[in-house]
């Protein structure tokens, strides 16, 4: 009978292992592929602050903004867009300087409009001159889309080299420099409404970094 006891001892061993094993399962779980996926994305990223996301490429981010557009617009065509939103960058200089506002008023939020207008007319009172002469667009790139249930906004970001400056009555130099090309960035937003029948885009609103 005692050369059984060796067997019994094994037996409550394996038995011992099992019930631990249980018990380990039951206290970290048991791992399915999921977890690595959504559970560290979701869970992680709430619980610890100091999780770093890695920077998108900049294709990448036009590449989701641009499907994004498709979406809603799948005859959108984003050089034929951005052909335009250059065209109207110059054209807006022009119109802004020269104090004119004609040319671009049919393309340009109201509100835009009246900011362009409190500006020029503010110069006009003082007799100042703006002089702008626009070098070269280095930068002409989407950036955002956003879109809602009745619009596309894109937000486009200009960067480019300019002479600027500003002469008052005397034609004396009161700021920035005739003689000295500086980089401008711009960012400036443009609306479509969806399912309208006009093509046309317009700007609703400016920013300048």
């Amino acid at each position: 009978m005692q050369n059984g006891f060796p067997y019994i001892d094994i037996l409550i061993f394996g038995v011992i292992a099992v019930f631990l094993i249980f018990r380990l399962k039951n206290i970290l779980g048991t791992k399915t592929g999921y977890e690595e996926t959504n559970l560290n994305k979701k869970t992680q990223d709430k619980q610890f602050t100091n999780v770093v996301h890695l920077k998108t490429e900049d294709n990448d981010i036009k590449n989701i903004e641009l499907n994004k557009i498709l979406e809603v617009d799948p005859d959108f065509n984003v050089q034929d867009f951005l052909i335009g939103s250059k065209t109207f960058f110059k054209m807006v200089l022009n119109s802004f300087v020269s104090g004119n506002l004609d040319d671009i008023k049919e393309f340009t939020k109201p509100s835009v409009i009246s900011s362009f207008k409190v500006a020029i007319n503010e110069r006009n009172k003082e007799k100042e001159t703006l002089l702008i002469d626009l070098k070269s667009i280095n930068k002409n790139e989407i950036i955002k889309s956003t879109i809602t249930k009745s619009a596309i906004k894109i937000d486009v970001i200009f960067e480019s080299f300019q002479v600027r400056a500003l002469l008052d009555k005397n034609n004396k130099i009161i700021d920035g420099d005739k003689d000295e090309q500086i980089l401008v960035k711009d960012e400036w937003v443009f609306e479509r409404k969806i399912n309208n029948s006009n093509p046309n885009w317009t700007l609703i609103e400016t920013k300048s970094n």
